[in-house]
């Protein structure tokens, strides 16, 4: 088993290839049975694993081309196992809407953020942070 800190900095690496693959299986290995996951589009934290599966697919569906790309490395904090890195995701509203019931409106987006992870022993995230401008994305899907 890969030590703690190599699995901290490996992390955002995982997860955002999870994202990229549109892989639910490899995207299920990167969070724990028990993750909490907060993120500006979603009107609560998500709770456990089966919630993460809903937001991927749901959030692939609404948008078939979504991209990350990771900016610079990742900051680590090995005591508390936090994990922080910068991103810019990117993708066209052109699928089935976002949150679920929307009509897409074939806009294409570009929004920058980090996430912050607390990721656990054996590598999965135990929490997901995102941090970005949800105005902004509003208004790049052309939804205010």
């Amino acid at each position: 088993m890969a030590d703690a800190g190599d699995n901290m900095i490996s992390y955002p690496a995982r997860y955002f290839a999870a994202w990229n693959s549109r892989d639910i299986d490899v995207a299920m290995q990167i969070v724990a049975t028990h993750v909490v996951w907060s993120d500006p589009s979603l009107p609560a934290p998500l709770a456990g694993s089966e919630q993460a599966r809903a937001f991927f697919e749901s959030v692939w569906a609404a948008f078939p081309n979504l991209t990350f790309e990771m900016i610079g490395t990742p900051l680590l904090d090995i005591e508390s196992r936090r994990v922080a890195h910068e991103w810019v995701m990117r993708g066209k509203d052109s699928g089935t809407g976002f949150p679920p019931g929307r009509e897409a409106t074939g806009n294409t987006f570009e929004i920058y953020g980090t996430d912050v992870w607390v990721v656990d022993s054996e590598g999965a995230a135990q929490s997901v942070t995102a941090y970005y401008d949800a105005g902004s994305f509003a208004r790049q899907l052309g939804l205010n």
